[in-house]
């Protein structure tokens, strides 16, 4: 008897580490598609945006699994940006056709914060909010993230400069813009 209880419990802690896992792996996803659209600006970004936030909001279980969450969506849509960036928004047209035509941008998201995904799914928040305040359109993460890589690069460059490699790296970079 205790063995079945015991093993009852650890497979319900097991199940609930499971959708705690799944959960942060769908809001990286999301995160990783959002950066890539910001950095193409695909048309329907903001739509995008709004609708990944509010899936966020609405499908953690609790505060802390939110803040997590929140921290692995704008990780991954940072990381995403920067690399697209860093190769010169390389293939951007069919990043933008891709982006567009994705079905999570049929998803409904209700005044309180019910999201009705384009299969039929409901996701119920744990409690209600205004969606409406989900996403500024007007904050300008383009500009947040571009001044970011600018500090990276500008950070690399310097310790290159240190090192004496500077002009082998920038001899490096000629090359690869002379072969692309």
């Amino acid at each position: 008897m205790k063995k079945t209880a015991f093993i009852g419990v650890v497979l319900c802690l097991l199940a609930e580490q499971a959708d705690a896992s799944s959960y942060l792996e769908d809001v990286k996803n999301l995160g990783y598609i959002s950066g890539g659209g910001l950095a193409c600006g695909a048309s329907l970004y903001p739509s995008y945006e709004f609708i990944a936030r509010a899936y966020l909001i609405s499908k953690a279980r609790s505060d802390a699994e939110q803040a997590e969450g929140m921290y692995e969506y704008n990780q991954a849509k940072a990381t995403a940006y920067l690399e697209k960036r860093g190769n010169g928004y390389y293939d951007c047209p069919e990043v933008n056709r891709r982006f567009n035509n994705q079905k999570i941008l049929k998803s409904i998201v209700y005044k309180n914060g019910i999201i009705k995904l384009p299969d039929g799914k409901i996701i119920r928040p744990r409690q209600e909010y205004d969606a409406s305040l989900v996403y500024n359109r007007d904050e300008d993460e383009r500009g947040m993230l571009n001044k970011y890589y600018d500090k990276i690069i500008a950070r690399k460059k310097r310790n290159a400069e240190k090192q004496g490699i500077y002009q082998k790296i920038r001899q490096e970079e000629m090359k690869a813009r002379r072969t692309l």
